[in-house]
């Protein structure tokens, strides 16, 4: 697995925007702005690339051949250090056919972090390149005037410094910096976390190399020409697997269907755990609850597998180094996570 180099003060990152843009106004643009302003201050220079700031048209940033070619462009540009995405969306997949992947995996890695719809680019750095990645936040969550703990450990990450990350006591209830007027500010936490382990241990200590990212995006490249995931996991099969993953559009009964095309697509095997981040949707549908169906089909590995962490769309959030080797513990309802890269 190839790492990439942390930032110093003075160093320059790239914004992308391989979905979707920030729009050239209102509450998202506002905290992209801001977020620039706050790596500024951090001596962090930000290099925005020319969709960022265009308008969505049917929920794109752009053509899928000029997002592809903004993305190689920011891989390869040798002044930059490392790439954020700006946000996410829904079509990022349609770019993968237009990027070479033989010429990113010859390059240098540097950072590439986003979370949801990049999931196509961060698991695919992985998987495919053998490089690690970032799953994290996009660019606007670093947009708040005052940054959550979560936000810091991500930056401080950036720039070298690799410890622990614990649960945290509280998760977002209502989301208002989608309003303008509110966009700068921070999480609004109303919520008690519950990470729960539903495979019977009473404490949890496991380590592996770690992949996955949204659930919604990884159902979708299982079998494509872009799934190499069979032989990612055969490479570490000595080290062993843990999987992550969360979802943002799935209701329950299509995430026990992704997990169950997962499964048997082998891309569990030589599983050691499965980490499941908080989803969007937790409703009970036909009597089958987010419980059972994040559980019956993972059940047969007999390997830890814990829900509701701190992955995915619900903030606060860890970041997590895509195809690091990582060391997972969970006791008493509280979990932690760290990363060695090797």
């Amino acid at each position: 697995m190839e790492y990439f180099e942390f930032l110093n003060k003075g160093d320059f990152i790239s914004i992308i925007a391989p979905s979707m843009s920030s729009g050239k106004e209102g509450p998202r643009k506002n905290r992209c702005d801001n977020a620039i302003k706050n790596f500024n201050k951090k001596k962090i220079n930000v290099k925005v690339e020319k969709n960022c700031f265009n308008d969505n048209i049917n929920a794109r940033s752009a053509d899928a051949v000029s997002r592809a070619r903004e993305f190689e462009n920011a891989f390869l540009d040798s002044s930059t250090k490392g790439i954020i995405a700006i946000a996410g969306g829904e079509f990022e997949l349609e770019i993968l056919s237009f990027i070479d992947f033989n010429k990113i995996k010859k390059a240098k890695n540097k950072f590439f972090q986003g979370m949801s719809d990049n999931t196509c680019i961060s698991f695919l750095l992985a998987t495919i390149c053998d490089k690690a990645s970032l799953y994290a936040c996009n660019f606007g969550s670093f947009g708040s005037n005052r940054w959550h703990s979560s936000i810091k450990d991500n930056f401080n990450f950036l720039c070298g410094e690799n410890k622990p990350q614990v649960s945290f006591k509280k998760i977002e209830g209502e989301n208002r910096r989608r309003e303008l007027g509110h966009e700068l500010d921070g999480y609004n936490l109303t919520i008690k976390s519950n990470p729960k382990i539903l495979s019977g241990e009473d404490n949890i200590k496991v380590s592996g190399r770690i992949v996955g990212g949204c659930l919604d995006i990884l159902s979708h490249l299982c079998g494509t020409k872009f799934d190499n995931v069979k032989n990612f996991v055969k490479k570490y099969k000595d080290e062993g697997i843990i999987w992550f993953f969360e979802s943002c559009d799935l209701n329950v009964l299509e995430q026990s269907r992704c997990i169950w095309k997962l499964k048997n697509a082998g891309w569990f095997d030589n599983a050691k755990a499965f980490l499941i981040g908080r989803p969007l949707n937790k409703e009970t549908l036909y009597d089958c609850d987010y419980e059972r169906c994040n559980y019956e089909h993972l059940k047969d590995f007999n390997v830890p597998v814990v829900i509701d962490l701190d992955i995915g769309h619900t903030d606060p959030t860890w970041y997590i180094v895509n195809g690091a080797v990582a060391n997972f513990e969970m006791k008493n309802k509280t979990a932690k996570i760290s990363f060695a890269l090797k």
